[in-house]
């Protein structure tokens, strides 16, 4: 049975001869309903506070739920982010590669182009050089022939050449067979 601070204070005993001290009873009696009152009021608090934490807990465990929840998101956009990263930097290295290859591959044509062009360009003035040295030899043949200081006895009537082209081009086809040089393309360009 419950009892409230005002029923303890209210009771009322029967009389008996030999019975308790009223006095001492009825202020045990207020005792008592005063400890009740405050446990109760102490309950109450207890009670409102319990609430209080147990509302507050209940929002914690929200929050502690959304954190998770945005944890895991974030580690999740951190490896999307990450694995697009690698992906964006493996694109960049191989176009990098591709042009460093290519613009390799570009200078070594170039190279060789060049290389050809030297090599034309060389035989194209071993040639003249040669062509130039057999004309020189003709002409110089020629002047000792008809050197005025000479008596004109030993003069000797100039030498026949036929054609000075056709004993420049096998000067020059004898230097060729020499040297190992191409053949010369027949519009006069090596």
């Amino acid at each position: 049975m419950e009892l409230t601070p005002n029923e303890i204070r209210n009771l009322k005993f029967s009389s008996s001869i030999r019975g308790y001290n009223r006095a001492e009873v009825d202020s045990f009696m207020e005792a008592a309903a005063t400890a009740l009152e405050e446990a109760r009021v102490a309950l109450l608090k207890v009670s409102e506070e319990k609430e209080s934490l147990t509302r507050r807990y209940e929002d914690l465990k929200g929050l502690e739920e959304t954190i998770k929840s945005a944890i895991v998101e974030a580690q999740r956009g951190a490896e999307t982010m990450l694995s697009n990263a690698k992906r964006e930097a493996d694109l960049v290295i191989a176009e990098a590669r591709r042009r460093r290859d290519d613009a390799i591959e570009q200078k070594h044509r170039r190279v060789v182009e060049l290389e050809q062009r030297y090599e034309e360009l060389d035989f194209t003035r071993r040639s003249l050089f040669a062509k130039l040295q057999a004309d020189l030899g003709v002409f110089l043949k020629l002047l000792e022939s008809m050197d005025p200081l000479k008596p004109e006895s030993e003069q000797k009537e100039p030498p026949r050449v036929n054609n000075p082209e056709v004993e420049i081009d096998r000067i020059v086809e004898q230097f060729r067979l020499e040297t190992g040089a191409p053949e010369e393309k027949k519009d006069g360009q090596p």
